[in-house]
């Protein structure tokens, strides 16, 4: 039997679905930064993320090391490369995206296990302190893309 993944393989998965799913170049960033911290191989999907950031903020550098008198890079060059406007609020969507997760995945728990509908929602409004408006719409968000993934035939 294959060893089961570690805290940290996870973690690694994890980030590297988020970013998949969402596209949050912080996802990527903290994924990438993770796996060299842990020496764990980086994820196919956010190698080539850091590779496309890289390549476009080395635009404007090669031309500077070619010689280029006029090269610069600005604030606006790394965050358009970033794919994200200025303000954006990447780590707020990173830990909402995680949050989100662990709520379907407490739910889950609590459903298989026994716990009646009612009663895991209300654990879970009190656990992470959101209206039952809010833990609905997690879930319901989590149905739908679950949904989306499942092929119907």
């Amino acid at each position: 039997m294959a060893p089961l993944p570690s805290p940290q393989e996870l973690e690694l998965t994890e980030l590297a679905g988020v970013f998949h799913a969402t596209h949050n170049p912080a996802a990527a960033w903290l994924a990438f930064h993770l796996a060299k911290k842990h020496n764990l191989p980086v994820p196919e999907i956010v190698a080539n993320e850091i590779e496309r950031f890289a390549a476009e903020v080395s635009k404007p550098l090669i031309a500077a090391w070619d010689g280029d008198g006029r090269a610069r890079i600005t604030t606006k060059d790394i965050t358009t490369a970033w794919g994200c406007g200025r303000g954006t609020k990447l780590a707020q969507a990173l830990r909402l995206s995680r949050r989100a997760a662990s709520i379907v995945g407490e739910y889950w728990e609590k459903i298989t296990s026994g716990v009646r509908s009612t009663d895991a929602l209300s654990a879970l409004m009190d656990g992470h302190n959101l209206s039952d408006k809010a833990v609905e719409e997690i879930l319901t968000a989590a149905r739908k893309k679950r949904d989306m993934d499942t092929p119907t035939f």
